[in-house]
């Protein structure tokens, strides 16, 4: 998983793990994402070519100027008012509570997602689903902060964890991705305790 040289002073080696592994392992076998004798069925990867009967691919956009600025830390507040608006079109119907944009931070990506998560939690103990993301050992395990206790799910995958599948650990917050395909697609919900 180490690369044969050594890490330089003042760094450790970090161990390739999941996509990146994998990524990497296929990239030695001559993978290339332009080759069409390849498909990268493991990464979520976009098709990007032109698909028939569909709109045509846009491949240009203007930006203004004072658009190259950094979006705000939780995302554009539009975005996240779509994305509040999608989940609870799509699994808040006829609750009482209804998310808003307040309940949506956007980021470019897992670990960057986890990192922000991770770094706003105090001294405790953090559960995390396994199988998952292979990230979140490595991530929690970094800040020092807090215990990792990885907790067993059942043998198939699924994109929910029942209460049952879960371990039985002191009521501690759990991280999960929601399907373990697609690990960049991050949330952390608080056990056992769910929202109405």
């Amino acid at each position: 998983m180490h690369d044969t040289q050594p890490p330089p002073n003042g760094f450790r080696a970090v161990p390739r793990t999941g996509v990146i592994f994998v990524m990497n392992e296929a990239a030695k076998s001559g993978y290339r994402p332009d080759d069409p004798s390849w498909a990268n069925l493991g990464q979520g990867a976009p098709e990007i070519g032109s698909l028939p009967g569909t709109a045509a691919r846009v491949d240009q956009i203007k930006i203004r100027e004072e658009d190259h600025e950094y979006a705000p830390v939780a995302g554009l507040p539009e975005l996240r008012d779509a994305v509040a608006d999608l989940y609870n079109q799509r699994y808040r119907q006829g609750k009482t509570s209804q998310y808003t944009r307040e309940n949506v931070a956007l980021c470019a990506g897992g670990r960057l997602a986890l990192t922000r998560v991770v770094s706003t939690l105090g001294r405790s103990h953090l559960g995390h689903f396994l199988p998952d993301y292979t990230a979140y050992e490595e991530l929690l395990g970094a800040f020092g902060t807090f215990v990792p206790i990885p907790s067993l799910t059942n043998s198939t995958p699924s994109a929910r964890t029942s209460s049952d599948a879960r371990s039985t650990d002191a009521a501690s917050p759990h991280c999960c991705s929601p399907t373990h395909a697609t690990p960049p697609v991050s949330s952390c919900k608080a056990r056992p305790s769910q929202p109405g």
